[in-house]
């Protein structure tokens, strides 16, 4: 394998699809056990990987370097050989944050935000938004029983804040936070074949001017679908998608021009995939 996204289940991913839309390589999908997952990144028999559930962290100790960013967020979700031979690590993931946020025209600059989930995609979430500028921020968790505070340090010289409050809480307390200007949902709420949750009702948010939402398939999740109703900008989960697969396209091939690609395979991935799953929703 050349190029390729190892994890364990990758039955339903589009990656294939959207690096072979480059056409500058082949693409395969590796999914592999916790323990066969050693012996192959040992092997290195590949030039570029994408990294996904639950591997985000186990590859990092395999690295020969690792990009401050990646450090930062304390995930990788790709990985390259760079002119030395060095097994390199980064995250674009972080790049489709921003790109999704950015063709949305939502601005993250001074706003209070809130994320739902804590997990390892909450990370990147909350980094990007750090950079961006977030005033405040709040992480929902059905983990969390009881109120954790802190001051986290922004890293973007460009941050208006170099230290910003962050609350985790249970989701039974986002009642006093009502006036959250930005909701992000980092679950797989909402994503199929279980269609029809979600997160948050955004009618209990009258203060919010921006949402985005992670899952991409379908494209019009509950949460999604409720924003549009309501006229509040959004961003999908498949721009994130997208953009974050020809970032990493640019580390495996050493171009740049690569991103001028995302608004042309997002559009054929909404005309060509999403009409046929909700076909399929039908059926069932």
């Amino acid at each position: 394998m050349m190029y390729g996204l190892i994890g364990e289940k990758l039955g339903h991913s589009y990656s294939k699809i959207i690096h072979e839309k480059l056409g500058a390589y082949t693409y395969d999908l590796c999914p592999l056990t916790a323990e066969a997952l050693d012996g192959f990144l040992k092997t290195r028999n590949f030039k570029g990987l994408n990294v996904t559930i639950p591997y985000k962290q186990t590859v990092m100790p395999y690295c020969d370097w690792i990009s401050p960013l990646a450090k930062e967020i304390g995930a990788v979700n790709t990985l390259y050989f760079d002119k030395e031979g060095r097994l390199c690590g980064t995250n674009t993931d972080y790049q489709g944050v921003l790109y999704a946020l950015k063709q949305a025209n939502i601005s993250i600059s001074h706003k209070k935000v809130i994320i739902l989930g804590d997990g390892a995609t909450c990370k990147t979430i909350r980094q990007a938004v750090l950079d961006l500028g977030a005033r405040e921020l709040i992480i929902a968790s059905r983990k969390t029983q009881d109120l954790r505070m802190e001051e986290i340090s922004t890293t973007s010289p460009c941050a208006p804040y170099e230290k910003v409050p962050c609350t985790t809480l249970n989701y039974r307390d986002l009642d006093s936070h009502r006036d959250g200007e930005i909701l992000i949902n980092s679950t797989p709420v909402g994503m199929w074949p279980h269609t029809a949750g979600q997160p948050a009702d955004l009618q209990q948010f009258p203060a919010c001017d921006g949402v985005f939402d992670v899952v991409y398939n379908p494209y019009y999740t509950n949460f999604i679908q409720q924003a549009k109703n309501l006229n509040i900008p959004y961003a999908s989960g498949l721009a994130m998608l997208v953009a974050q697969a020809t970032a990493a396209a640019g580390y495996f091939t050493g171009k740049t021009d690569f991103e001028a690609s995302n608004q042309d395979i997002i559009a054929d991935l909404k005309k060509t995939f999403l009409p046929q799953t909700v076909t399929e929703e039908k059926r069932s």
